[in-house]
């Protein structure tokens, strides 16, 4: 028995079994190092990201230009499409084939309903040109309900909201000056665990130090702010933008949660606009504007009162 087991464990059978199994288990390992690897890498991108939200804006709208743009057509007169499409419909010819199968009258109403829809696609097009004009006529003119108008046609916080916060624009009664409350919902966007690799190569998850919680938030705050101005300076001919960011904080005194306001900035657009955004720290960044904020690194923002408009 004790031979034959030998001889067995000699075979080419048994020795590219064996191969076969330690393979499999260097793939499995290789594969589990990749795949933390990989987590680590998103997690870490997800905190940069969140750090750095101000960096990407809007594209700035040239609302005089948009205003002088000529119009699609003129109004009581064929657009574009709509002759295209009788054009068509008068050059068209049965060939033989259409007058053999029968097709000549089915043609002929398929050519009558595209010239219905270039009808329809032509005066949508003017509608989109009226509505434009119209807004960057009031938007020139300091009209801040058309601030509004623009704010909610282009929404530029989309991918902010998608990410968990959301906002509220409203008017000041100062066509230089826009408000926007600012709901963070941190519990939603910030994590609370920190994902890193050991030594051998595998993920390891741990709860973050509150300390590093607090600097994630307070950065995470700070250059939505600076964003949030960004994006209005670019589509709104304004020259501050006044953000209060809210936040739910525990109230020590009832012993609850409760929502505040924990930044309240007054952000100039000359001054923002000469600061290196790639390279600031935006927690630091604020105290260049005019802002309330009271942050402690061990307890994270305080309880502060609104700037007044």
């Amino acid at each position: 028995m004790g031979l034959s087991g030998n001889k067995s464990r000699r075979t080419t059978a048994y020795q590219l079994k064996q191969e076969f199994k330690k393979f499999m288990n260097e793939q499995k390992k290789l594969h589990d190092l990749h795949k933390a690897m990989r987590e680590v890498e998103l997690f870490e991108s997800y905190i940069q990201m969140l750090r750095t939200v101000h960096i990407d804006a809007d594209e700035p709208i040239d609302w005089h230009a948009v205003y002088m743009t000529a119009p699609p057509f003129a109004p009581g007169k064929p657009g574009p499409r709509e002759s295209q499409a009788i054009q068509e419909e008068a050059a068209y010819k049965p060939n033989l084939w259409d007058r053999l199968f029968g097709r000549v009258n089915s043609r002929r109403a398929a050519l009558r309903e595209r010239v219905a829809k270039a009808i329809e696609e032509d005066a949508a097009a003017y509608r989109e040109w009226k509505e434009s004009h119209e807004l960057a006529e009031k938007i020139l003119s300091g009209d801040e309900s058309a601030y509004l108008d623009a704010v909610k046609k282009l929404e530029p916080f989309a991918d902010l909201t998608e990410l968990g916060s959301d906002f509220t624009c409203y008017a000041t009664e100062k066509p230089w000056l826009f408000a926007v409350e600012f709901r963070v919902h941190s519990e939603k966007i910030l994590p609370r665990e920190v994902k890193t690799l050991t030594k051998t190569g595998k993920l390891s998850i741990s709860e973050m130090p509150i300390t590093r919680y607090y600097s994630l938030k307070q950065d995470y705050v700070c250059s939505t702010i600076f964003r949030v101005a960004r994006d209005l300076f670019s589509i709104l001919p304004i020259t501050e933008v006044l953000v209060h960011a809210t936040d739910y904080i525990m109230n020590e005194a009832v012993g609850r949660m409760e929502a505040v306001t924990i930044v309240s900035a007054r952000i100039n657009k000359k001054l923002l606009e000469s600061l290196n955004l790639e390279a600031i720290d935006p927690s630091e960044a604020i105290s260049l504007f005019e802002h309330r904020m009271n942050f402690l690194k061990t307890k994270g923002f305080r309880a502060v009162e609104k700037l007044s408009a």
